[in-house]
This record gives C-alpha cells, structure tokens and sequence, in this order.
C-alpha cells in the first residue's frame, strides 16, 4: 500500500495537468486582460533563460561538430559532409532539446516552486473566495508566454549552434563560408525550421502546464513545494524526451 499512495499521487497530478491542458486552451479566446502580466512572463521567460540557452549552445555546438568531424574523418575519411550532418542533427534535435531541458529546470521549477508556495500558504483558495478562476490567473499567462518564449528560443539556440558548427568547419577543416553554406542547403530546408519551431512550442505548452499542476496539488509547506519542484521538474524531462521520440517518429514516418 505504500508503494501505491505515491504512484496514485503522480497518476491524479498527471490527470490534473490533462484537465489543465483543456482548460487553458478552452481560456485562450478570453485572455486579452491578462496580456500585461503575459508580456512580462514572456520577457521574464525569455530574457531570464537566454544566457544560459546560448552558453549551452554554444558549447554543444562546438562539441557535437568537433566528435562529428572526427568520427568521419576516422570512418570515411572525409568531412565534406559536416555540414549536412552536423545541420540535420541540430534542426532536428539539438537545437531543440537543450532550449526544452533548460527552461523546465529554470522555468518549470519556477513555476512550480511559486504556484506551490501560493497552494500552501491558501492564497488559491483565496483567489476562488474573490471568484477569480486560478487556471486563467496563473495558468493561462504562463502558457502563453512559455510557449512564445520556446520558440523564440528554439530559433536562437538553432542559430547560434549552426554557427559555433560553421566556425568549427571553417577553421579546423579549411571550410569557405559559402562552401559550407552551399553543402547545407541539399539536406536542410523550410521544413525542417518548420517542425523545429513545431517541437519547440509542444515543448513550451507541456512545461508550464505539467508545472502548474504539481503546485496546484502541492501540500506539507515548504517541504511540500520542494518536493514537487523536484516531481515537476522530472516529469516534464521525461514528457519532453517522451514528446521528442514521438514528434521526430511521425516526421520521418508521415512527412
């Protein structure tokens, strides 16, 4: 039995962030008076989380291009075929993924640690006494602007990991600028910016709402908000990769 309180917990929070989902879309029509504090959290969400995005590309872009070219090199031994590689791989993966996995530690935990503190210390029950509905309140604004920040995002960490990739190529492997941008264009296009920024906003819907539900079901006070900060954040890491592995199945099996 006590192995099923917890496990019954996290399928009822599950339910909960399904219900959720509903709701805030269903709220959508109706959210234009809360677009100040949507502008903010957009700002806050996006501005707060780009450092660390383009510090994490960057690097990544780096690493991913150097073991790339080397594999290859060993391999095949050639590396004319970098660009294409290292492009596909970023549009299709990396530079989605990172932007994703970072903004549910930082923006997901955020969420959850302040919807949660409000849960405990009643200022939700106090919202529903003023007849002010939490899920327009607090949810609603931070969907929007988390999935208008994670495509943004999305974008940026795209753009700056295909550049630490051309720089690489340009100065490890005597790649022209043109050159590279010329092997690039045969294996990425239109579409593949498409279904990128497509994931990046799944992505960006799944994490506040996923977020807002622990906090909603948050009890136990401070120990309660941190341990749902942490269930949070663990869900929503295996919801994105579980939503990655699906989304790119049904781009290469349908598109």
């Amino acid at each position: 039995m006590s192995a099923q309180g917890p496990l019954r917990r996290e399928l009822a929070t599950l339910l909960l962030a399904a219900r959720l989902l509903g709701q805030t879309l269903a709220a959508l029509p109706g959210s234009a008076s809360r677009w100040p504090e949507t502008l903010q959290a957009v700002v806050q969400i996006g501005i707060g989380s780009l450092p660390i995005i383009v510090l994490a590309t960057v690097f990544a872009g780096l690493v991913v291009t150097n073991e790339i070219s080397w594999h290859m090199d060993q391999a095949l031994h050639t590396v004319s075929m970098i660009p294409g590689v290292t492009g596909q791989f970023i549009l299709r993966e990396l530079g989605i993924a990172i932007p994703a996995l970072l903004l549910v530690s930082k923006v997901g935990a955020s969420i959850t640690a302040e919807v949660g503190t409000m849960k405990v210390t009643d200022q939700i029950d106090a919202l529903k006494l003023l007849g002010i509905d939490p899920v327009k309140y607090l949810v609603v604004p931070r969907f929007i602007a988390t999935v208008i920040a994670s495509a943004c995002l999305t974008l940026i960490a795209i753009s700056v990991t295909l550049g630490c990739a051309l720089v690489i190529a340009v100065i490890h492997h005597n790649f022209s600028v043109l050159e590279y941008l010329n092997a690039l264009r045969p294996y990425v296009g239109v579409g593949d910016v498409f279904r990128a920024l497509l994931k990046g906003t799944v992505f960006g819907a799944v994490i506040p709402v996923v977020s807002c539900a622990y906090g909603l079901r948050c009890q136990g006070g401070a120990e309660g908000v941190g341990s749902a900060t942490t269930n949070s954040v663990v869900t929503s890491t295996m919801a994105v990769i579980l939503l990655d592995f699906l989304l790119t199945y049904l781009f290469t099996s349908v598109f």
